[in-house]
């Protein structure tokens, strides 16, 4: 049976692939500072811990992200738990005989993005850490760069809030006023990740990929369908004093997933709308 580390086993990416891995006969050990994990571990602690109980591993599939903002207090977060805690993570491979690690990168952090802010240099920056790491040690690294995460259990919320807000207005029949432009987001459902990131381990992935959905889509036609689905009334209209929404770059699809079959938009919204949880969907004010 095969054993596998998640770094951050309670967020929303890690909690779903450890009930994937657990459905395929994996043992999956969990690791963070909350007191039901497996293994005690704290990214963003003042020490780097070297100090392991017996264990081994075969993969450790980092998870766990600092979503700070680009103020002098979000920026420190970032580089904290980010940034060092990637060498808490070379750690505790090291210490497991781990043969590969697999990154929950974003592509946020890739060089060419325009909006490149802190949360996502300190994710490239964290990205060549292991990387380098790895690689003295002879071990296999994967960076899979996510693109926008969405769920149907509402946990999104927390970091997709426009997301979260339009799908709030649809569901409850609200009007929502949307900022002007077509900038494209993309997004990708949390199964369709996890998919990608079994995967990886599976194939031995190595090196840097992207992971975006196939189709890109803007928040005006994500409301639209939104509104469509839900059917309860809500209606969208164009706010043209507000801020337009900015252009993002969004890489192409990396070729080794090319195989993978991933949620359609509408699909996921269908799934929320039926999930059992769309009221967890509550957010009315993005600044």
């Amino acid at each position: 049976m095969p054993r596998a580390l998640v770094v951050g086993p309670n967020s929303m990416l890690g909690s779903r692939l450890s009930e994937r891995l657990r459905e395929l006969g994996w043992d999956v050990l969990g690791v963070g500072r909350r007191a039901e994990c497996d293994v005690y571990l704290d990214l963003g602690g003042a020490e780097l811990c070297l100090d392991y109980p017996v264990l081994k591993a075969d993969v450790l599939f980092h998870c766990a992200s600092a979503f700070g903002d680009d103020s002098p207090e979000g920026a420190w977060l970032n580089e904290r738990v980010n940034v060092l805690g990637s060498h808490q993570v070379l750690a505790l491979a090291r210490a497991a005989g781990c043969r590969q690690v697999i990154y929950a990168g974003s592509v946020s952090s890739t060089a060419q993005a325009p909006d490149l802010g802190s949360y996502g240099a300190s994710k490239a920056r964290a990205e060549q850490i292991l990387a380098w790491g790895l690689e003295r040690e002879g071990l296999g690294f994967a960076s899979l760069r996510l693109a926008q995460l969405y769920d149907e259990r509402g946990e999104c919320v927390n970091h997709q809030r426009w997301f979260g807000r339009i799908v709030s207005y649809a569901r409850t029949g609200r009007t929502l006023r949307l900022p002007p432009g077509d900038a494209l987001r993309n997004f990708v459902h949390v199964r369709d990740a996890v998919a990608a990131l079994v995967l990886a381990a599976d194939q031995g992935l190595r090196g840097v990929t992207d992971l975006c959905h196939p189709q890109g889509h803007s928040y005006l036609s994500i409301a639209r369908q939104a509104c469509e689905v839900f059917g309860s009334g809500g209606e969208v209209v164009i706010a043209p004093e507000k801020v337009p929404f900015h252009h993002t770059l969004f890489p192409a699809l990396s070729p080794e997933f090319s195989s993978l079959r991933f949620t359609s938009l509408l699909e996921g919204l269908r799934g929320i709308r039926d999930g059992g949880h769309a009221q967890r969907f509550e957010v009315f004010d993005v600044h």
